[in-house]
């Protein structure tokens, strides 16, 4: 082995010891902002770039691809967060839709039990005069102003029996 090689063998060696060095005080030092947004995409690139040492190597910097390969491998990227996008669409779209058909129908529902409970209510109170009428009795003041104040609140907010 030449000098040479020999020189270049320890200064990996001592690059590498110092990029170790470099990472394990990044995972102590971690930069952090009062916006946690932020402080996920700084923790998100600082993964990704443990990965991209773990596989490659070396950083992008030392990376010598030729600039027509960083755009094609760009270009690939865009493609398939493009495919992620409108698959997400796709599936909000639809869950919406879903949730639309539920609440008409929820709303639907919830105006029949509504019709229904003032007919029972109506048949209620006619069972009421005609039972006060067959004993001669006056009816109820209490009665009188409770459905009077119902039948006040039914004109005010559109609804009919």
């Amino acid at each position: 082995m030449s000098d040479q090689n020999i020189y270049v063998q320890a200064l990996k060696k001592d690059n590498a010891e110092l990029t170790k060095q470099n990472y394990d005080l990044m995972k102590k030092y971690t930069v952090k902002t009062s916006d946690p947004v932020i402080n996920d995409v700084i923790d998100r690139i600082f993964k990704r770039h443990l990965q991209g040492m773990e596989k490659f190597k070396k950083t992008m910097s030392d990376n010598s691809k030729p600039i027509p390969e960083w755009i094609e491998e760009s270009i690939q990227e865009k493609i398939d967060d493009i495919c992620y996008m409108s698959t997400l669409k796709d599936r909000i779209v639809a869950n919406e839709e879903a949730l639309k058909k539920e609440m008409a129908l929820v709303r639907e529902q919830a105006q029949i039990d509504i019709l229904e409970k003032d007919r029972e209510l109506g048949r209620v109170y006619k069972k009421i005069n005609i039972l006060e009428a067959r004993e001669n009795k006056p009816s109820d003041t209490n009665n009188k102003e409770w459905l009077k104040e119902y039948w006040e609140w039914k004109k005010q907010h559109g609804k009919k029996t």
